[in-house]
């Protein structure tokens, strides 16, 4: 196994080389939904999942200066993870609809866990800040701001149900059975975080448009909302998607591994719904970097 020590790299002292300053944001380039083409990879230097596992023994990242430096960082970040791996689960959602293959439901249900450890990491503000920065940000970019314009995702939900519609009354194999039990994670996770956020349930889109006219996204809002996120549009090969994403996990992890999930100074520990510390939504609080390194795993399978 070859395993390349971050703290060796000079560049780790920028946050594993992520930004032009630890905790700094970069754009991300996505290809719209489905013309992304296959591609090559460059040879790495390491399988992604080694990357990703030496994190732990990088340099740490200094303190943020600020909690709002680390919670925006954490909501922008966070957000262009989930989106690439959108993209990844469609195309191994679509393999396993069309072909049964159960190598891809494989695939789907580890990129699907990475998706819920990220929705537990961009929800980890405390109530008080997420309504003090980054709800009122999100209102300033639109009145009815909503995950619902996000034009990655929106193939995502109609495959989980094809699939659980499919295997109602008949006996999945144990890879589909274990992706169709990843998608009802996903889902409570969601939910739990949603209630740990807005325990009032009163979303930008509900609060702004109370018909809810502006839930069915247009071109014109899902720009709206990339802008948001910093992410742009563009031809980008399979690899050059998974490469974007290897940057955003290990930086992610590094950040982890130096300010712990509820950092002691601005902690939200006390806010987070019990479902998500005990039973079977645990494992996404408890035990993310494993969840994310095999998401690493994954990707290396899908560079191959």
């Amino acid at each position: 196994m070859t395993v390349i020590s971050l703290a060796e790299d000079a560049r780790t002292d920028q946050g594993c080389d992520f930004g032009t300053y630890p905790y700094a944001l970069e754009s991300l380039v996505l290809p719209y939904p489905g013309t992304r083409t296959r591609g090559r990879a460059k040879r790495a230097r390491a399988p992604h999942a080694d990357v990703l596992r030496e994190t732990a023994f990088s340099r740490p990242l200094p303190p943020p200066v600020t909690p709002e430096e680390l919670y925006w960082f954490r909501w922008i970040t966070g957000h262009q993870a989930v989106f690439a791996l959108w993209q990844l689960i469609d195309d191994e959602l679509e393999l396993v609809l069309k072909d049964g293959v159960e190598s891809a439901a494989a695939r789907a249900t580890s990129l699907i866990h990475a998706y819920s450890v990220l929705l537990v990491y961009t929800g980890s503000p405390t109530r008080e800040l997420y309504e003090r920065l980054i709800r009122p940000a999100m209102m300033l970019q639109h009145r009815s701001f909503s995950g619902r314009w996000a034009r990655d995702y929106a193939a995502i939900p109609p495959q989980l149900r094809s699939l659980r519609a499919r295997y109602r009354q008949a006996e999945a194999p144990e890879a589909i059975a274990e992706l169709n039990r990843a998608g009802k994670f996903n889902h409570q996770v969601h939910m739990a975080i949603a209630a740990k956020l807005i325990p009032d349930g009163d979303s930008l889109l509900r609060a702004g448009d109370g018909a809810a006219a502006l839930g069915a996204p247009t071109e014109e809002t899902s720009r709206l909302y990339d802008a948001f996120f910093a992410t742009h549009r563009a031809l980008r090969t399979r690899p050059e998607v998974i490469a974007q994403l290897i940057r955003r996990l290990r930086v992610i992890l590094l950040d982890l591994h130096s300010n712990g999930l509820y950092p002691a100074v601005s902690s939200s520990a006390a806010e987070c719904p019990v479902e998500l510390r005990e039973g079977d939504l645990a494992c996404f609080t408890n035990g993310a970097a494993p969840l994310l390194v095999e998401a690493g795993r994954t990707l290396d399978s899908l560079c191959h």
